[in-house]
């Protein structure tokens, strides 16, 4: 990341040249996006304040309600959305104790939705499984039957490397259930000590003690082991869990003054996990989206169709607010133009994922020549599975997702370490500013030939593009076979 020093000189000399000639509104919010603002005041607030954002817990509460100020701070039309999420999950406590060849205790965090253990832990052998391969499995056999298995895994270093993570874990889940395992132990995929938290792949329906042990910890288990060594493992994960319960989404509005009942979105997940300050995931964003929102109405700009502003909640258990959003506003999808996340940190945007869709990759490139000086950009006519913009995908909105630079992304995705020092400032004022034009234009161009697919068309999508990899590795195919989640037939 660039000392502040830098990151003003750099914001300013574009402020600078965009205040040349600022005629048409979309000069003057580049200018005003660039300029000073309260995008790092916000993010201060989101993350050092109130801290991590785990949906259903009391700091959630407080983010949502910390929403609501500051959208109605910004003039902005503001309210919450309530849903239902399926079920209660938080860790109170997480430790583990190895006995056997060698005694210590690990550091280890429990996966979301993992199930608790009794107060007195639970405790078996610890049998090494390699990395969870189903040749690796077939050759442990029946000795892993009641046994926690250790899983070894390679250094997150690259987006690639993280959808193979969520892929891999879907098969090891599935393979430890069919063997009977009593639970699973991942080695972390991040160096040294450094923790992380995933879903368990299977969600809310898992039933298995899973948890990730440091990766110099589960090192040290694995040396032993391939010497011949025996280990055991008392695991104890303590809990707060319950049924379904409600919670909210924060949504904000600048009404159309041409074509109210047209609707462009752009949003942000505000909740996250409870082990860093939740700032590259999704923090950051989440500030970049209210700043829009302020700085468009703070230059008095009148779009021709309605431009809606989403904080989501319970994108990280299952993606359940977006969700949600689309099974309420269901009767107002044809009148979606388009919607777009933002939700892969702080890296520079240099384009977007286009879902697959031709002639909204045609339209984001006129809308991003707006903007061109703070290219290049390229973007990726495929669709993603991950996060908020699934559920329109899977409902035939078109959608848009920031196909952004990795920057420290990954090496923070998830972690202890995810907390605004790692935020990288100047990039996501740049992001800040090629989001909001693109909306704009999106709000704004004269004629959109952009048509909601129906389901046939979700389907050929998904067959062309091989969607069903990561829709079953993320527990999502179920749903769009049997039509409740997803474009009705």
């Amino acid at each position: 990341m660039l000392q502040r020093s830098s990151s003003i000189l750099f914001i300013s000399f574009f402020f600078a040249f965009f205040c040349v000639a600022q005629n048409s509104d979309s000069e003057k919010l580049v200018a005003a996006m660039l300029g000073h603002t309260q995008i790092q005041d916000d993010l201060h607030e989101l993350c050092d304040k109130i801290g991590g954002r785990v949906t259903g817990t009391e700091a959630n509460e407080k983010a949502i309600e910390w929403g609501v100020k500051k959208f109605k701070e910004a003039g902005v039309e503001v309210k919450k959305e309530a849903f239902q999420m399926p079920s209660l999950w938080d860790e109170k406590n997480c430790t583990a104790k190895i006995k056997g060849t060698a005694n210590f205790s690990p550091r280890v965090v429990s996966r979301a939705f993992s199930v608790g253990t009794p107060p007195d832990g639970l405790e078996a052998e610890l049998i090494s499984v390699g990395y969870g391969t189903e040749e690796d499995f077939k050759k442990s056999g029946d000795k892993i039957k009641d046994k926690f298995i250790l899983v070894t895994t390679d250094e997150l270093v690259e987006l690639g490397g993280l959808f193979k993570e969520y892929n891999d874990a879907h098969e090891i889940e599935g393979r430890a259930l069919a063997s009977q395992v009593k639970g699973v132990v991942y080695m972390s995929s991040r160096p040294k000590k450094l923790l992380f938290r995933h879903l368990a792949s299977r969600g809310y329906n898992n039933t298995l003690p899973i948890v990730v042990m440091a990766r110099d910890d589960a090192s040290r288990c694995l040396r032993i082991l391939d010497k011949g060594g025996k280990l055991n493992i008392n695991l104890s994960i303590e809990l707060t869990t319950g049924g379904s319960y409600t919670s909210y989404n924060v949504i904000g509005e600048i009404k159309g003054n041409e074509k109210p009942d047209e609707i462009v979105l752009i949003g942000a997940h505000l909740d996250s996990w409870g082990m860093g300050t939740g700032a590259n995931d999704n923090g950051c964003n989440v500030s970049l989206v209210i700043d829009i929102a302020r700085q468009m109405t703070l230059l008095g700009i009148k779009p021709k169709r309605t431009i809606r502003f989403a904080l989501w909640n319970g994108e990280e258990q299952c993606i359940c607010g977006s969700y949600a959003y689309t099974q309420q506003h269901e009767k107002e999808l044809d009148k979606h133009i388009v919607i777009a996340s933002i939700d892969i940190g702080s890296g520079k945007i240099t384009g977007f994922f286009t879902g697959h869709r031709p002639d909204l990759d045609a339209e984001t490139k006129k809308a991003l020549e707006a903007v061109a000086s703070l290219g290049p950009f390229e973007n990726a006519d495929v669709p993603i599975v991950g996060t908020d913009n699934y559920d329109f995908m899977m409902q035939g909105v078109p959608n848009l997702v920031g196909k952004q630079e990795g920057a420290n992304y990954c090496s923070d995705y998830h972690c202890e370490s995810d907390t605004y020092d790692k935020v990288n400032l100047q990039n996501l004022k740049i992001n800040s500013a090629i989001a909001a034009v693109t909306m704009l234009h999106f709000a704004n161009v004269d004629k959109v030939t952009l048509k909601r697919h129906n389901r046939n068309d979700v389907q050929k999508m998904i067959d062309e593009t091989k969607l069903d990899v990561p829709m079953k590795a993320f527990e999502y195919w179920q749903g769009w076979l049997d039509g409740t989640r997803g474009r009705k037939p």
